[in-house]
């Protein structure tokens, strides 16, 4: 909701915000990866912040441990620096925030005996999970995920075997001469190495997505003379690789289904038309209500928040707790069109 919001905004037409646009802060060298075979992703992470070296060395070969991997994820993503984690075995350390902010995101989990082991080694299939994890969390697809039938397969566990076949198939993690070794360590080179991958090929699946959504805001300014006009009459989402495009009047959905069926700088079975029970206005309007509807029963610094399930056709309230009376007053407001979720 958040993307298609802003690419409605200022008539702009273009909103998504890669990577790239993180500039290098400095060009320093590291002196101990101008042999390794993945110098360009290492210089590149440490050109970004997002590693730092000892004495001028990274040490590529050195295994990674679980605050190691945590730390540069976090950095990738933006470090949560109010993050507090509840692990025994976590508080106080350098690596607390990121650790706290990598778990809250559902990337990566501590142990049921309430630690986290941060200075524990991490390995192969472990790693490819937490890769995966972070995809998901980017909201980035794999494509069509397929067996590998590694060698070894039998030693990958079954809780990373979809990870492990997902990476494989969009070539960001794979293994040397059809052997994955899943119970070997991901060094710090290796780990990086997969997140370049991961980071340029989101990027460049973002870059294809913008040019596809910009491509059909122009087919819809010409069926509805403005982008204005379509967000009082219907949405657009991406679901994996199919961009969404919905519309509540049959004679502007038949209208748009023609006109862009006749587009040929769109990609074929790219764009889906369907009939769509609420327009982005609809959306945002019960979206502002459910949050007006919580905060007037619920303490003032309650956390909320508001998003949209397109495929349920529901709004998303996020919250921390939520009374009884609150529920009901939601309910009695908008009805099943809203979906409670507490975290």
């Amino acid at each position: 909701m958040k993307k298609y919001a802003a690419l409605l905004a200022a008539a702009a037409l273009t909103a998504t915000i890669s990577m790239s646009a993180f500039a290098a802060a400095g060009t320093t060298q590291l002196k101990d990866i101008d042999n390794y075979w993945g110098k360009d992703a290492v210089q590149y992470f440490y050109d970004n912040h997002y590693v730092n070296g000892t004495n001028g060395s990274f040490y590529p070969d050195k295994a990674a441990t679980r605050e190691g991997v945590a730390a540069i994820i976090s950095n990738m993503i933006g470090n949560d620096a109010k993050a507090k984690s509840a692990f025994s075995d976590v508080k106080g350390r350098w690596s607390e925030h990121a650790i706290a902010s990598l778990c809250e995101k559902g990337i990566m989990n501590g142990y049921n005996n309430g630690t986290f082991k941060p200075e524990q080694n991490v390995t192969r299939e472990e790693f490819a999970v937490i890769a995966y994890n972070y995809l998901n969390y980017r909201g980035a697809t794999t494509g069509t995920v397929v067996d590998t039938s590694y060698v070894d397969e039998n030693q990958i566990a079954p809780w990373a075997q979809k990870a492990v076949d997902a990476l494989a198939a969009a070539g960001y993690m794979e293994g040397a001469n059809n052997v994955f070794h899943p119970k070997d360590n991901v060094t710090r080179g290796e780990a990086v190495a997969v997140l370049y991958r991961i980071l340029k090929g989101t990027e460049a699946d973002n870059a294809a997505k913008t040019k596809v959504e910009n491509q059909v805001f122009s087919d819809i300014t010409t069926v509805y003379g403005s982008v204005k006009s379509f967000a009082g009459d219907g949405i657009m989402y991406w679901q994996a690789n199919k961009l969404h495009v919905g519309a509540k009047t049959s004679t502007k959905r038949d209208k748009l289904t023609t006109t862009i069926a006749a587009d040929a700088a769109l990609p074929a079975d790219t764009v889906y038309i369907q009939k769509s029970k609420y327009s982005y206005n609809d959306y945002k309007a019960m979206m502002t209500q459910a949050e007006k509807v919580y905060r007037a029963t619920e303490p003032a610094d309650a956390k909320v928040s508001t998003d949209v399930d397109y495929l349920n056709e529901k709004i998303v309230l996020t919250c921390s707790s939520i009374t009884p009376e609150t529920q009901q007053a939601l309910n009695k407001a908008l009805g099943n069109t809203v979906k409670i979720v507490i975290q």
